[in-house]
């Protein structure tokens, strides 16, 4: 299924912590400076592999924006977990010293170093990282940071689940089943830790039974979670958090194989407002979702990259609003990253 931008501003109710929306004058960038000053600068986008729609989706919105704003623009891509190639792209990057280097970084901490050596070799170079914040005290390494709470994420999830159970009419007890991203990526840990930790904050008997990765596939999905419906069989499973839409749909279908269906028998709660999460939601059978968008991140990258090389007034951390979907506000995911077809 493919995803339909929408191309009116209007609609788009996607809140920053950092507005930065674009004035009618193209000329000019989103706080306000010129852009005419940076025509023809050169630019380098370093972003994940096209292996999705999310992250093609990302890569095509900021080097458009990127483009529009006069920059000329390389962009290239790195498999998940591949550090080191993405730490070579960035060093051949750096040796032309362009006017902007913007990341989406394969984990948190393999170009901190590249990052220090930036500022040495090329200071005048912008170093803008997006999606995985350095796992770094020292700031300093990087002009901004833009993406969205992923550890709120996690909490909004947990919040969720147990919404789902009192709208039901259940008892906010029971085992509950997670299923993982990628072991050690930061979206997993974050998510993760964001679960568990408002999870046994607010809803103390409501454990979780089992907790396997899946590796952001649905297919693997589907295999772990039939292992953990047939485990913990006699345990009440009263609900199911995936970290992504995607790996609920399989886990869901695990869940029907085994007798469990979702929506009837357990709350299920995903994120990443995917078009097949907008499809199981509509359906009843999943209850909720996180906004996550590739099109308003893409968009915001390239506002804060356009706002430093201009002088514009630009905040070192840009958080985007990921908010809580539900059958009730379904539309949001309609206005900021298209209705799935």
């Amino acid at each position: 299924m493919n995803l339909m931008r929408i191309a009116t501003a209007a609609t788009l109710t996607l809140a920053l912590t950092v507005s930065g929306c674009s004035s009618g004058d193209e000329s000019r960038s989103a706080t306000g400076g010129s852009a005419d000053g940076i025509a023809g600068q050169p630019t380098y986008v370093l972003t994940l592999t096209r292996s999705n729609p999310t992250q093609s989706n990302f890569a095509d919105t900021i080097t458009e924006d990127l483009q529009a704003a006069g920059l000329k623009v390389v962009t290239e891509y790195s498999e998940y977990g591949a550090g080191a190639d993405q730490m070579q792209k960035f060093n051949q990057a750096l040796s032309t010293k362009p006017a902007a280097i913007v990341l989406w970084p394969t984990d948190t901490t393999s170009l901190i170093p590249a990052y220090a050596r930036a500022r040495q070799q090329s200071p005048d170079t912008k170093i803008v990282v997006g999606i995985y914040q350095p796992a770094t005290d020292d700031d300093g390494l990087y002009d901004a940071f833009w993406g969205y709470d992923e550890e709120k994420i996690g909490a909004s999830s947990a919040r969720a689940i147990v919404d789902g159970l009192t709208a039901q009419g259940k008892p906010v007890q029971g085992a509950i089943l997670q299923i993982e991203g990628s072991p050690g990526g930061a979206t997993t840990i974050l998510r993760k830790k964001g679960f568990e930790e408002t999870l046994a904050e607010i809803a103390p008997d409501l454990k979780i039974v089992s907790s396997m990765t899946a590796n952001w596939d649905g297919t693997e999905a589907t295999t772990v979670a039939a292992q953990m419906f047939s485990r913990h069989a006699a345990d009440s499973i009263v609900g199911v958090f995936a970290h992504s839409d995607v790996m609920l749909d399989g886990a869901m279908l695990a869940g029907d194989r085994a007798g469990a269906v979702a929506g009837r028998d357990y709350v299920a709660v995903g994120a990443d407002c995917d078009p097949v999460g907008y499809r199981n939601i509509e359906a009843g059978k999943q209850y909720a979702t996180a906004l996550w968008d590739p099109f308003a991140l893409g968009r915001t990258g390239a506002e804060v990259t356009v706002d430093l090389l201009t002088g514009g007034e630009v905040q070192k951390s840009t958080t985007l609003d990921a908010s809580t979907i539900t059958k009730d506000n379904l539309a949001t995911c309609d206005e900021a990253i298209g209705k799935y077809e």
